[in-house]
C-alpha cells in the first residue's frame, strides 16, 4: 500500500509540475502605428508579400516581422514571415503597420527616414509561451522560451546611404 501512495504521489507531482510548464500568460502590448516614409522600402516590402504568396505555407494570416539593428552608421534591416502572432509579440516590438492586408512588427532600431511614428497607438493581445517555473532539482527556478520559427523566408538588407542594398535571402519557396 505504501508503495502504492508513493508511485500515486509522484504521478500527481509530475501531473502538476507537467500543467504548470503547459500554461500560457495572457499578456498584451501596446505599439506605435507606423508609416513609411521610402517608397523604395514599400517595394521591397510589395516583392516580400509577392514571394511568399508563391510559398506552400502562404496564408492570409502571415505576418511579417522587420528588425532593425544599427551598425555604425549603417542599419541592417531583416525581414521575416512568421505565422504565430505570439512568438513575435512576446519579442517586445516597439511599432506596427499593414501593408497588403498583413501585419508587419518592427523591432530594434528606428530609422526615421523609412518608418515616421503616427499619433494612434495599437493594443495587441497575446500569449506568451515564455515563463518560469520551480524545479528544485535543477537549482530552483528555471524559465523556458520559445524561439521565432526561422523555416519561414528571410530577407536582410543593409540600409546604407539612404540606399536598400540585399545582403542575403533565405528561402524554402521557389
Amino acid at each position: 500500500m505504501i508503495k502504492f501512495f508513493k508511485i500515486f504521489a509522484i504521478m500527481i507531482l509530475f501531473l502538476n509540475e507537467s500543467n504548470v510548464v503547459a500554461q500560457k500568460k495572457g499578456k498584451e502590448i501596446e505599439l506605435t502605428h507606423l508609416n513609411i516614409e521610402k517608397n523604395e522600402f514599400l517595394s521591397i516590402i510589395d516583392s516580400t508579400v509577392l514571394h511568399e504568396r508563391n510559398c506552400e505555407y502562404y496564408d492570409c494570416r502571415l505576418i511579417f516581422s522587420i528588425s532593425v539593428r544599427k551598425s555604425e552608421n549603417n542599419f541592417l534591416i531583416s525581414i521575416e514571415s512568421q505565422k504565430d502572432i505570439n512568438l513575435l509579440l512576446s519579442l517586445n516590438p516597439n511599432g506596427y503597420f499593414y501593408h497588403q492586408n498583413h501585419l508587419f512588427v518592427l523591432q530594434g532600431d528606428q530609422i526615421e527616414t523609412v518608418f515616421s511614428a503616427c499619433e494612434t497607438k495599437g493594443i495587441f493581445k497575446y500569449l506568451d509561451y515564455s515563463h518560469s517555473y520551480y524545479h528544485p532539482k535543477k537549482g530552483g527556478k528555471k524559465t523556458i522560451q520559445n524561439l521565432n520559427d526561422d523555416s519561414f523566408s528571410q530577407w536582410h538588407y543593409w540600409f546604407v546611404n539612404d540606399n536598400f542594398v540585399l545582403e542575403k535571402k533565405s528561402t524554402s519557396c521557389e
